[in-house]
């Protein structure tokens, strides 16, 4: 897919965000302060009228307005037609119906497409570019981008300084998505692993919510640098063998991101983890944050589609059993701590290799 050079010379593009969540009204906000032509859709009316009314997401983003010039709207047919470009921030678990609704009316046509959703298809471990480019396969696309990185919404609207990744096989399509979102206060990165930049920004998720655990127990410090430290190298082992490059779970959409969805008080994954660790069972920890945990549904995934053996994904291996099959957080540490004894770096050779003979 090549490019649409338009994007880059209109001077104020139209720019369809499709998802009214905290990260959709971010990145709306972002494109927006840009000189874009920014619009929200919301699946409901009512939501959409929520918006309309209030200009805030409150309790989700508090303290922040959604800007007058931002129009919020339920018509998904008339926000795409107007579009020049289509910036999808739905949760993964409705990306595949949404783009469904999307597809054969022509709206899509020369029009690149950046996706905002940390997720996988569960079933399959397909990216959310990867599903959209199948659902989309006849819609003469214009570039196709994944957007990710450490940038939890409440300080994006708070143009707290953050940093992204534009990951594309295009890299103009790449450096278009980097031409439209990068601000002053928030960086934009290009990159050409689309396939690695979300699988990190998926898989960190599962990875927060063991660190979620460990607090709740009332672990320290060292449990959870232990945790993200050996949950970076399980990452990197299930990007590798999938067709990433190592490299990028070093980045800012993996290492970047796993850091601060483990360690920030904004997050849901390891929000979850917590109320898992004081008793609450899955489906009553979840109603409690919230909001959509990604984590969950990546953790689903996972267990329908293992790409590595539970011994080389052994964190997230126990996170899935305490969601999907009732394992306690208690016995869960009793079989971390229990492996046999390994070396720092045991099995990564073997992945390496498996990356270039692939």
């Amino acid at each position: 897919m090549e490019g649409d050079e338009r994007t880059m010379n209109n001077p104020n593009p139209y720019v369809a965000v499709l998802g009214a969540g905290s990260w959709g009204v971010a990145l709306a906000c972002v494109l927006d302060a840009n000189g874009c032509t920014a619009s929200i859709w919301a699946h409901l009316e009512s939501d959409a009228e929520h918006l309309r009314k209030n200009r805030s997401l409150e309790p989700r983003l508090p303290g922040a307005r959604i800007p007058d010039s931002i129009e919020i709207t339920s018509d998904l047919h008339g926000c795409l037609s107007r579009a020049d470009v289509v910036l999808m921030a739905v949760p993964s678990a409705f990306m595949k119906p949404v783009a469904e609704q999307c597809a054969g009316q022509g709206l899509l046509a020369g029009k690149m497409v950046i996706s905002a959703t940390k997720g996988l298809q569960v079933g399959t471990l397909r990216t959310m570019t990867n599903l959209l480019a199948e659902a989309w396969a006849n819609e003469n696309l214009a570039g196709l981008v994944a957007l990710s990185g450490p940038s939890h919404a409440e300080e994006v609207v708070q143009r707290i300084p953050t940093a992204v990744v534009a990951a594309s096989t295009d890299i103009a399509a790449a450096e278009q998505a980097q031409h439209l979102l990068q601000r002053p206060e928030f960086r934009v990165y290009t990159g050409p692993d689309p396939l690695g930049t979300q699988l990190g920004g998926a898989l960190k998720n599962v990875i927060a919510i063991a660190v979620g655990i460990s607090d709740g127990l009332g672990y320290g410090d060292n449990t959870r640098a232990a945790l993200i430290t050996r949950g970076l190298l399980e990452l990197s082992r299930v990007g590798v063998v999938c067709g990433a490059r190592p490299e990028t779970f070093f980045g800012l959409s993996g290492l970047g991101d796993l850091v601060v969805t483990c360690t920030s008080r904004h997050s849901r994954n390891r929000k979850m983890g917590e109320l898992l660790a004081q008793g609450h069972d899955p489906k009553e920890a979840e109603r409690m944050v919230g909001m959509v945990v990604e984590g969950v549904e990546t953790s689903r995934a996972l267990d329908s589609h293992k790409p590595v053996p539970e011994d080389e994904m052994p964190i997230m291996t126990e996170v899935i059993r305490i969601l999907l099959h009732g394992s306690e957080p208690g016995e869960s540490v009793r079989r971390l701590l229990g492996r046999e004894r390994k070396a720092e770096w045991h099995g990564m050779k073997d992945t390496l290799q498996h990356r270039t003979q692939g």
